[in-house]
């Protein structure tokens, strides 16, 4: 295991939560005629989405107009409007509810009465290992050399996994950390992860897996659209988007409560440290196409950092690696989907 045992610990800071973008949400439903209000904080796509009675919520209405689609500015009272939606034909008022949320291309994956988000990624080139030397103090020859890496388009967990949806899937909770659902599942090995990867695919007729290294690496730096950070998101203070020694009081924290990074991935950076699919292998400054590591090896990788690291233990580029069969208060992961379409 690498530098896992050179954590640091801080004065906890508090931080706000993020403003919600979405607020205020009402319908009216006068025969075949919708009207939805709602406010709407900073400009975004935004999409709608119904439920009936107690079931999962549809995927995005088509047929609506008004304050809906591309480019919504912000402001109160915005309406979006339908005539003889066929998703809410015969369906008393007292049986639906309306999902207003920004359209980001999400997938929603529901297991039983929990849902959770899969962010798309769309695939490209970028320079894999640590990009940043200079004013570094903490550089490590397992970060180097640079090298070029292509990666294809894929799906990834908007969080980490929780606890809830750990629950869900295993009827049990291995965690350190207790006492909100929303915390990340951790002291979880590598080997369990992919015992709870199987149930969940087997559940849903998604094919989950963890990310590579690069996979992991390339959306943390934000993917197409990342503005080239050394920490995941980061335009300003490091604890606007990362849950660290600085910050965090020794403890891990709920998914989601700080900022995304530019491909609205929470938590990239600390709070847990991530398994990754591949095993452990010096970088070669050769380029790759999909690069998935050895196909053997004696540790697992993990990235990301956790809620004890130091600011450099939760850079885009850090690497740290552990024996698969063991997990620690620290370890979490979060999961990656290559095709949106169910099996089922």
């Amino acid at each position: 295991m690498k530098r896992l045992l050179s954590i640091l610990l801080f004065a906890a800071v508090i931080l706000p939560l993020r403003a919600q973008q979405v607020d205020n949400v009402s319908f009216t439903l006068r025969g075949d005629s919708l009207a939805i209000t709602y406010s709407l904080d900073r400009q975004a796509d935004i999409c709608v989405r119904v439920a009936v009675g107690k079931g999962r919520y549809t995927e995005p209405l088509k047929g609506l107009q008004g304050d809906v689609g591309k480019g919504v500015k912000p402001g109160e009272n915005l309406t979006i409007t339908a005539f003889r939606l066929p998703e809410i034909r015969g369906v008393d008022s007292a049986d639906l509810s309306f999902l207003v949320e920004v359209d980001d291309g999400a997938l929603i994956v529901y297991v039983d009465s929990l849902s959770f988000r899969m962010m798309p990624v769309e695939g490209g080139s970028f320079t894999m290992g640590c990009t940043h030397p200079r004013g570094e103090h903490h550089t490590y020859a397992d970060e180097l050399p640079t090298h070029k890496v292509t990666v294809n388009t894929f799906y990834m967990g908007q969080y980490e996994v929780t606890q809830a949806l750990w629950v869900a899937v295993m009827g049990e909770n291995p965690s350190k950390w207790v006492g909100n659902d929303s915390l990340p599942v951790e002291q979880v090995s590598w080997n369990a992860v992919q015992i709870f990867i199987a149930r969940l695919s087997q559940i849903t007729g998604y094919r989950f897996r963890l990310p590579t290294e690069a996979e992991w690496e390339y959306a943390s730096r934000g993917g197409v659209r990342t503005h080239g950070t050394p920490y995941p998101g980061v335009r300003s203070q490091m604890w606007e988007t990362c849950w660290y020694g600085g910050n965090a009081g020794g403890h891990s924290h709920p998914v989601g409560q700080l900022k995304p990074n530019e491909l609205g991935l929470y938590d990239m950076g600390g709070n847990v440290m991530e398994w990754c699919s591949d095993w452990m292998q010096p970088y070669t400054a050769a380029p790759q196409n999909c690069p998935q590591g050895p196909r053997n090896g004696d540790n697992r990788i993990l990235r990301g950092g956790c809620f004890n690291s130091p600011t450099w233990g939760c850079s885009v580029f850090e690497r740290s690696w552990y024996l698969p069969e063991y997990g620690y208060s620290y370890f979490g992961f979060r999961l990656v989907l290559d095709n949106i379409e169910s099996e089922n």
